[in-house]
């Protein structure tokens, strides 16, 4: 589980660069938790413990990968439960999951990721079960309709897959172009299309999307600044709603901005600080429960049911051996926080010890989003094989 992820991915090089014939290879990760759970209406204490196991190998000229991932959940207070259930993916048209529930405890499995992967000289196909990031955001993802981590996930280790096809061609120019075809749970096919650029010390990224809730096309740039030392980056979303999506919301677009700075500070450290606004969201709190129930039926992606957050994030390291990630995010509209940390210390090559937290501070009546989820304390260890 981490924070929130600070690093922005350029992928013109990593698909570029020459590649090996990769040897069959089997890896995994098993991760442990001991967790506490402070809730105004739920109390509890119990475990989380998940084991992932990763196989790569090659395959028509291609390479083939699997991730199966295994969860088991325990906790002495049966309402807690569900706060251990992943949401589930909008684009996954195949149910490859399973699930056992007990009073208090759970298990669940799922094969999350499965694709094979050919590249070329100057493209690269990929087919199956496959995790896909768009955008320029670090911390929110006002863009990503994918399968995007939930701003309060304290576990980013693995971005869940989506059924779909994807095709990355690289002009000679660095201009990529990347085109998605998803599958929703729906039945529904789903379109992206991608078209980034580079700029001098930046990027540009414009999206297009036919999707079953709404057609949006969305705008980033992303821009170093030397005399400040700052990378700034900008997004923008408009979209025009389906009928189905007009009827439930009562509106018949929806817009969604994103602004972000970023600064290195020190050797290792990072400061990121973003402001999002969306028009899909309540404007006072009074109006959260009809926001989460219109959610609940939708398949656009959900940023939060408020029209407005400012988040900042900031990492480094206490050595080489010992890393910490820490989030605060304010809903602009009542006006409370969310604090959450994640410290990570490298115990060997293969063993982490993990300690996490995620905090609201009460103010005055229970009547904000984020008092709505209960304060969590965990620590485990993070085992890779």
């Amino acid at each position: 589980m981490q924070v929130t992820s600070t690093a922005f991915e350029d992928d013109f090089e990593l698909l570029l660069e020459s590649q090996s014939t990769p040897a069959p290879m089997w890896s995994g990760v098993y991760e442990a938790n001991i967790v506490a759970i402070d809730g105004h209406d739920r109390a509890a204490l119990g475990s989380n413990q998940f084991v992932r196991l990763e196989s790569q190998s090659y395959l028509l000229q291609g390479e083939w990968v699997n991730h199966a991932q295994i969860d088991f959940d325990y906790v002495d207070n049966q309402s807690a439960l569900s706060m251990f259930t992943p949401s589930p993916v909008v684009d996954r048209k195949l149910d490859a999951t399973w699930q056992d529930e007990h009073s208090h405890h759970q298990w669940l499995g799922q094969l999350d990721w499965s694709y094979w992967q050919r590249r070329f000289s100057r493209s690269s196909l990929t087919l199956g079960r496959q995790p896909i990031t768009i955008g320029l955001g670090r911390i929110f993802s006002p863009i990503d309709p994918l399968g995007a981590f939930n701003i309060f996930d304290l576990d980013r280790l693995y971005k869940s897959g989506v059924d779909a096809i994807k095709y990355d061609y690289f002009f000679p120019n660095t201009v990529q172009t990347q085109s998605v075809i998803t599958v929703n749970n729906n039945g529904h096919v789903n379109l992206l299309q991608t078209l980034k650029g580079s700029l001098q010390q930046g990027v540009w990224l414009l999206t297009l999307a036919n999707r079953e809730s709404q057609q949006y096309a969305s705008l980033s740039t992303q821009h170093f600044i030397n005399w400040l030392n700052v990378d700034a980056y900008a997004e923008y979303l408009y979209g025009d709603l389906s009928q189905t999506s007009k009827q439930l919301f009562e509106q018949s677009s929806q817009q969604r901005m994103l602004l972000g700075l970023s600064r290195k500070l020190g050797a290792n450290g990072m400061l990121t600080i973003e402001w999002t606004q969306q028009t899909l969201a309540a404007e006072t709190a009074s109006d959260y429960l009809l926001w989460q129930k219109r959610y609940a039926q939708s398949n656009i992606s959900n940023l939060g049911i408020a029209k407005r957050y400012m988040a900042v994030s900031f990492t480094d390291e206490w050595s080489d051996l010992t890393r910490y990630e820490l989030l605060a995010i304010q809903n602009l509209i009542d006006n409370h926080v969310n604090i959450s940390a994640v410290i990570t210390h490298s115990a060997s090559d293969n063993l982490q010890i993990r300690l996490a937290l995620a905090y609201t501070p009460q103010k005055g009546q229970r009547n904000s989003e984020f008092e709505q989820f209960s304060d969590l304390l965990q620590f485990g260890i993070r085992y890779y094989f």
